[in-house]
């Protein structure tokens, strides 16, 4: 006794792969963030900080608004939250940078001038 022809078996249906998902904003941030520590690093020099400050501030704020967005998008699609993290901390840093650094100055510059009372 012969057992009986067995039909061929077909491979399971696979669903096509789903489209890789990147997190381009928290990229962008993540590219934007050391640049703009590196800025802000020369704004307490005397007389280069004053060109420093005109490109480390809006490059703080486009760090800070692209980690946002970014973490925005990470909650979304679950892709580039440690970039859009490490971006924001990046973009914070330099603003505090900037920020404390200015209020140095004024604070030095108020203190420094001569009493006009008496």
């Amino acid at each position: 006794m012969t057992s009986p022809a067995l039909p061929p078996q077909q491979p399971p249906f696979l669903p096509p792969p789903l489209p890789a998902v990147t997190n381009g904003t928290a990229i962008a941030a993540v590219v934007l963030g050391p640049i703009a520590v590196l800025n802000a690093a020369f704004v307490p020099l005397p007389y280069l900080g004053i060109v420093a400050i005109f490109t480390a501030f809006p490059l703080a704020v486009a760090t800070i608004i692209l980690g946002h967005l970014g973490l925005r998008t990470a909650g979304r699609y679950g892709v580039g939250r440690a970039l859009a993290v490490i971006g924001l901390i990046c973009g914070y840093l330099a603003l505090g940078v900037i920020l404390s650094t200015a209020a140095t100055f004024f604070s030095l510059f108020l203190l420094s001038r001569p009493s006009m009372v008496g």
